[in-house]
């Protein structure tokens, strides 16, 4: 297949990702239709099914570039400045911050964060990732038990973000458990 092509259809795919996602968002994951991101991608039935093979195919395609932006936003946030407790809940609050502006303004927001689910290898690669980078960072901030305390802090900002992925205090809600839950566990790390 020559670049030309090549490029072409990358721009056909980004194309279905980007029509599924505003379907998605406008109308639910359920209500979406094949036809409806034909239609809305401007290309044929056909070809869309050249690229994917059904709805959770697009979806998972979607799912991929948020584990990827939400991977940063976390790797961002950990890597900056300040005390451990300031950089996790940084971190935190960056990696569902992505997430919550990718659902943001979606009567849907719901739907689509539980229905993550359906891409539960992707999201669990992800979140062991994830889990190893802040369990090394409690580690060598001096934390007693760096992977319970990671795996605590994950759960309550999972069950955070999964009551109020589309609060405005979301991320400053995140950055105060880790205060809460880092604080005492790492008694020198006071801003």
């Amino acid at each position: 297949m020559s670049n030309a092509l090549k490029d072409r259809a990358g721009e056909k795919r980004e194309r279905i990702i980007d029509a599924a996602r505003v379907l998605f968002l406008r109308q639910g994951l359920r209500a979406t239709t094949m036809e409806a991101i034909a239609r809305e991608a401007g290309i044929a039935k056909p070809t869309l099914y050249v690229q994917f093979s059904d709805k959770d195919a697009v979806f998972m395609a979607i799912l991929e570039k948020l584990v990827t932006a939400k991977i940063a936003a976390f790797e961002t946030g950990i890597a900056g400045e300040g005390t451990a407790t300031t950089r996790v809940g940084r971190a935190l609050a960056g990696m569902y911050g992505v997430l919550a502006a990718a659902l943001e303004g979606s009567a849907h927001a719901e739907e689509l964060f539980s229905a993550h689910k359906r891409g539960a290898s992707l999201s669990a690669d992800a979140d062991s990732r994830i889990a190893g980078r802040l369990a090394e960072e409690l580690r060598m901030a001096g934390a007693a038990d760096p992977e319970r305390l990671t795996r605590l802090l994950l759960d309550a900002a999972y069950g955070l973000a999964s009551k109020a992925i589309a609060s405005e205090a979301l991320g400053a809600d995140l950055k105060l458990l880790a205060e809460r839950l880092i604080g005492p566990a790492l008694p020198g790390d006071q801003d």
